[in-house]
């Protein structure tokens, strides 16, 4: 390729701090040196780095020490440091933790002939789920031939608690069940 006019070539220092001067040849689409009109190759670029070059500094004063130096993944300005040492250090990929409880879902019917009957099942059993750390996702209402109301609802709780969840609200509909009847007579 044959090198630009010297009226075309802008020179600048390289961002590596190399103290060599290049300019960009569009022709060939990379660095070249200015003294020797080739192709640049820093060697204080990593040779495990494989990005491109950033653009070149507008600075030329390569004296100053404003840490205008390579451009790099480091989080500190001296890459060459023990980065341990460096109070603003950070890890770049800091592992997730997962602090979730792991959950067991489940679902209860509620039925009832009449809607206070539901609502005061429901309660309860909200009452239950939120004193267990569960959540309560939702719920579906149906209307039976004989006119009697059943309600599905779904919610979660920590592992381990459905069962114990499941005994009490058992618990309070057997007694409900046994008040009812004992009402009825």
């Amino acid at each position: 390729m044959s090198s630009p006019n010297a009226t075309n070539i802008n020179p600048k220092d390289c961002v590596y701090a190399c103290n060599t001067k290049i300019y960009w040849n569009a022709l060939a689409s990379e660095y070249w040196e200015v003294s020797t009109k080739k192709k640049h190759i820093c060697p204080n670029r990593s040779r495990n780095n494989n990005n491109k070059p950033v653009a070149a500094q507008t600075n030329n004063n390569n004296n100053n020490n404003d840490n205008t130096g390579p451009k790099t993944k480091h989080y500190n300005n001296n890459p060459g440091s023990n980065y341990n040492n460096n109070y603003n250090y950070r890890k770049p990929w800091a592992p997730k933790v997962n602090n979730k409880q792991p959950m067991d879902n489940s679902l209860e019917i509620l039925q009832g002939s009449s809607t206070d009957t539901i609502r005061e099942q429901y309660e309860v059993l909200a009452d239950l789920i939120k004193e267990y750390n569960g959540k309560t996702h939702g719920s579906q209402s149906h209307i039976l031939a004989n006119d009697s109301i059943k309600l599905i609802v779904y919610y979660e709780v920590p592992e381990g608690m459905r069962e114990e969840i499941q005994r009490k609200f058992g618990d309070f509909a057997r007694d409900e069940i046994k008040i009812y009847h004992h009402h009825q007579q």
